[in-house]
């Protein structure tokens, strides 16, 4: 993570519930490092996973106590700014 971050690239978090990034292995990283261009996604792919990772994690973060506004950048303005790199991604209401 601190590689990447230090190369002033973004770092992607893909969230398994037992394997790999768990929701509390991501928080602990995310309580090591700055919240800036970092972000997670739920993994659907091959062996068990759960799309529903991500907002289990954000409340999992509340718990842990961090502030709302914390949350919000990790799990929706990282993302879209990320992505609104593109020309081809547009956020809809």
């Amino acid at each position: 993570m601190e590689m990447v971050l230090d190369c002033g690239m973004w770092a992607g978090m893909k969230l398994y519930p037992e394997t790999k990034c768990t929701p509390a292995r991501a928080i602990d990283i995310l309580e090591t490092y700055v919240h800036e261009r970092i972000w997670m996604n739920s993994a659907c792919d091959w062996g068990v996973s759960d799309p529903l990772a991500v907002p289990k994690t954000a409340l999992e973060m509340k718990r842990r106590g961090h502030l709302a506004a914390a949350i919000d950048k990790v799990i929706f303005r990282n993302p879209k700014n990320f992505l609104r790199q593109s020309s081809n991604f547009k956020l809809t209401k």
